[in-house]
């Protein structure tokens, strides 16, 4: 080696080692560049801001790469240089032991920054971008700060080159900082399987584009584009970036999701939009996880479009917020939803607990909007607790559906509430609970709307009837009761000039199931010729306390539909004296009568049912005066009590 003599007060010299040409750079040109040099790393505005850390204000690339300039930290290893050698990373790896006591600065383009021997070091990989091995072995470090930038680590992103090793090894870096993607150079960065680690951050350019390569493994082991599985504290901020994969070469199988969340805490990702994938955008359980469930995971402002079974899978977890979220266009394999929200077992480990979607949105897909399905959790289950809020469905086949709850003393516990929620133009029902038991979980729609829906023009179908909002069983799950569900201020919304609901509220069997516990308060029906409420004949404890109370207009010769329940029934139009024959009694029932034409009004109970009046049992009521009324309340012994009356009856 020979080395060219210089002034040590000389900025900058040739030097010469071993044929390499480097350019030698004293200290005090060195400390009093580092500035600028800093700006070789210019990616654009990154956050300043560690994963639990709340400062939002944004700070130069310099500062990010390393540290606050004010602090002596990142640069004391510098201050202790005397000169600074700037090589290509490949002269760097040929030259750096023949003077491994200088600075060196890597000028390739992307790659730009300085490095320092760590003599202690006798393991460590090469990873290109902040591990350098030369070829004698010694381990020289970029000096770093906060943020690492993937380019160190040679992806481009050219659409055509496979670039999982460089991408693995950027998020192995990570690890305790922030990695920062910037947007592809065309079209999109090509990558295998990629694991992530805890403590991390990783920010994406606006407009970057990662895709999967085309043969991920979908038979167990299954991979998936993104696996965060057993780790904590992972933060990834997407500024609308799209990961994707080309759908078409996933056209078997349901497991090659964009996201696999299993057993890991503390997950945010945001501003991601994970699309055209061969299984979930995103999916969040517990897949080859140490425990048994995740935890304390968010989602927000994130797309998933056009994947292949889900939106998003919900199999485990315990505190999950999915926040300004759509779901659209699910197709491929079963259930084809928007959001699935269904455990994988029924060994009562599986969580579903404290999960929250505010304002999110699902649209267009094959199967429903918001499904959640219940029927491989049992009693031995935590409690379920969901909670959707101001959500929205529109063109899925159902809008919200809620299945399965088992029944008897296997039934999981809990309520799934919808709270301020809409579905709209759904094929079917906007909002559903099938083969969900009485003694299971508790289900609420609290101020829920449908709008225009039944486009499919069906109003027979079994399992929506022409209806907004259904109860009732599908086959495939028989239960010898169905019920426990709530609406309240919920609405029935008919706008079409040619009307296509029937029934705004249908709480109906499809065999030999009773039905039990389920209560309308003040729900109503808007619009076109729709029934209000149809109730099958053989329900029992259906509660209707509805205001203001819809009017039914009865024939002079009527039976009194069960369904009528909470309606108040009139003679309005008849000519002459009316009969009408009350159902058969059951607790719930409640009917209100009045006269308005002036003709009587006879009513007859049942073989077996009586009034009970203040001068005894009592099998017909008269009476012929407009404006008479009686109310009457069903009971369990199968006769009727009068809550309130006006006129002679009796």
């Amino acid at each position: 080696m020979s080395n060219q003599q210089t002034n040590p007060n000389d900025e900058m010299t040739e030097v010469s080692t071993e044929g390499t040409s480097v350019m030698r750079i004293n200290r005090r040109k060195l400390l009093a560049s580092i500035g600028a040099a800093g700006v070789a790393f210019a990616t654009g505005g990154l956050l300043n801001a560690r994963f639990q850390g709340v400062a939002e204000a944004k700070s130069s690339v310099t500062e990010n790469v390393y540290g606050p300039l004010g602090q002596k930290l990142m640069l004391a290893d510098l201050r202790n240089i005397d000169m600074c050698l700037s090589v290509s990373l490949s002269g760097l790896r040929t030259s750096a032991d023949l003077l491994p006591e200088a600075a060196y600065y890597v000028t390739d383009a992307g790659k730009e920054g300085y490095f320092l021997l760590d003599s202690a070091d006798t393991t460590s990989v090469d990873n290109t971008g902040t591990v350098v091995v030369t070829t004698r072995g010694k381990r020289f470090k970029r000096i770093i700060g906060e943020t690492i930038l993937l380019s160190w680590f040679g992806a481009i992103g050219d659409s055509v080159t496979v670039e999982t090793q460089a991408l693995q090894n950027a998020i192995n870096a990570s690890a305790g900082k922030r990695l920062y993607i910037p947007k592809q150079r065309v079209g999109y960065y090509l990558t295998g399987q990629l694991i992530v680690p805890s403590d991390i951050v990783i920010e994406c350019e606006s407009g970057t584009v990662i895709q999967a390569i085309d043969n991920l493994n979908r038979k167990s082991p299954y991979e998936r584009l993104i696996r965060i599985k057993n780790v904590k504290h992972v933060h990834i901020i997407g500024n609308g970036a799209t990961l994707q994969m080309n759908k078409p070469a996933y056209n078997s199988g349901e497991q090659a999701h964009i996201f696999d969340i299993s057993g890991s805490e503390n997950i945010v990702i945001e501003g991601i939009h994970a699309n055209d994938s061969g299984g979930d955008g995103f999916y969040i359980g517990n897949y080859e996880a140490s425990q048994p469930y995740s935890k304390d995971v968010v989602l927000r402002d994130c797309v998933a479009n056009n994947n292949r079974r889900q939106g998003l899978s919900v199999i485990s977890v315990d505190g999950l917020l999915v926040e300004r979220c759509r779901f659209t266009n699910t197709t491929g394999t079963a259930p084809k939803s928007g959001v699935d929200i269904e455990p994988n077992n029924n060994s009562g480990q599986d969580i579903l607990k404290k999960i929250r979607f505010v304002d999110c949105v699902a649209e267009g897909n094959v199967g429903r909007g918001f499904l959640v399905t219940l029927h491989r959790m049992t009693a031995a289950n935590e409690r379920v607790d969901i909670t959707f809020e101001h959500c929205r469905t529109k063109s899925n086949s159902f809008g919200s559906s809620v299945n399965y709850g088992a029944e008897g003393a296997n039934a999981v516990k809990g309520e799934v509430k919808f709270i301020d929620c809409m579905a709209e133009k759904e094929q079917y029902a906007g909002f559903s609970v099938l083969s969900s038991s009485p003694e299971s979980i508790k289900v609420s729609f609290i101020r829920c709307r449908a709008v225009n829906c039944n486009t499919v023009n069906a109003p027979e179908d079994p399992y929506g009837y022409g209806s907004s909002f259904i109860v009732t069983t599908v086959p495939q799950f028989p239960r010898t009761a169905i019920g426990n569900v709530d609406f309240v201020e919920c609405a029935s919304i008919e706008e079409r000039s040619v009307p296509l609901i029937a029934r705004g509220f249908s709480v109906k069997k499809n065999s030999s199931e009773a039905i039990r516990n389920i209560r309308f308060v003040n729900c109503t029906a808007i619009g076109g010729a729709q029934r209000l409420l149809y109730v099958d004949p053989t329900a029992d404890q259906v509660f209707a306390d509805l205001y203001p109370m819809p009017e039914l207009k009865l024939a002079s010769v009527a039976a009194i539909d069960p369904g009528a329940n909470g309606h108040v029934l009139t003679n309005a139009g008849t000519s002459s004296i009316s009969a009408f024959t009350l159902p058969q009694s059951k607790k719930g029932q409640q009917f209100t009568v009045v006269i308005e034409s002036p003709y009587p009004i006879k009513l007859t109970t049942q073989s077996g049912s009586s009034v009970r009046t203040p001068s005894g049992l009592k099998g017909e009521l008269e009476s012929a005066n407009p404006g008479d009324s009686i109310t009457l309340k069903g009971r369990t012994d199968g006769n009727w009590d009068i809550v309130g009356f006006v006129g002679g009856w009796f």
